[in-house]
């Protein structure tokens, strides 16, 4: 689904919330490491795209190894700290010169995905694939043989859910979840509407789509129409 593999290498002690399976999800390879001695190991010896340090989670100064990873290989780092709150110290201005970016807990994912994806290298972004479909999920690019759509924040929610998920039914009420995030279903016009508007955008025939099929009863279901 993703044209390279994305190596991030992954700073957590182990407390709180891993961002691991998150990023997993969306697409990267994950390498995870408990300690900042084994960090500049991995450092050392692997080909990275991105550092990412969870420093309230670390027994070690989060600083001083975002300088060491920095002394080694210039390698973009992404830090994680509190947000002030807690009066440890660990907020942003603590990194500055240091992280090439910030962000606080409580996480934000939509938040953290969007700071990876600026400080990737470039060509590194993760495209999604299906038939004659690239999907650029960080800029909400559509590309379809050789035209290019801008979708909006919610068609991009929509068809990233459906192309993560190829094959899979996907019930209304998941859709409702995930890209609204409501579990009402008394009215969900607003679905359908967005349903049509994505079709309009993937498919050569709308009234007949090859992609995105509606499975009666159940949900929608996201296909290559190659692979038939």
């Amino acid at each position: 689904m993703k044209t390279a593999v994305t190596k991030i290498l992954l700073v957590q002690g182990g407390l709180g919330d891993s961002v691991g399976p998150v990023l997993e999800r969306h697409g990267y390879r994950v390498i995870w490491v408990r300690t900042a001695k084994h960090a500049l190991e991995r450092i050392a010896s692997e080909k990275l795209a991105l550092v990412v340090i969870d420093a309230p989670s670390l027994n070690a100064n989060a600083e001083k190894l975002c300088q060491e990873i920095k002394r080694i290989k210039d390698i973009a780092v992404l830090m994680i700290g509190n947000d002030g709150s807690s009066g440890n110290g660990l907020t942003a201005g603590t990194y500055d010169g240091c992280a090439d970016a910030f962000i606080s807990r409580p996480l934000q994912i939509r938040r953290l995905l969007s700071r990876v994806e600026r400080l990737l290298p470039e060509g590194l972004a993760i495209e999604l694939r299906c038939g004659e479909l690239v999907f650029r999920p960080a800029d909400g690019i559509l590309r379809k043989r050789d035209e290019e759509v801008y979708l909006n924040p919610k068609l991009s929610k929509l068809l990233q859910l459906f192309m993560r998920h190829q094959g899979e039914v996907l019930p209304r009420k998941t859709l409702m979840q995930q890209v609204w995030d409501t579990d009402y279903l008394g009215d969900t016009r607003t679905l359908d509407v967005h349903i049509r508007w994505l079709r309009e955008a993937i498919e050569d025939n709308p009234t007949e789509p090859a992609y995105l099929r509606t499975v009666r009863g159940q949900g929608y279901r996201f296909e290559n129409p190659k692979r038939k």
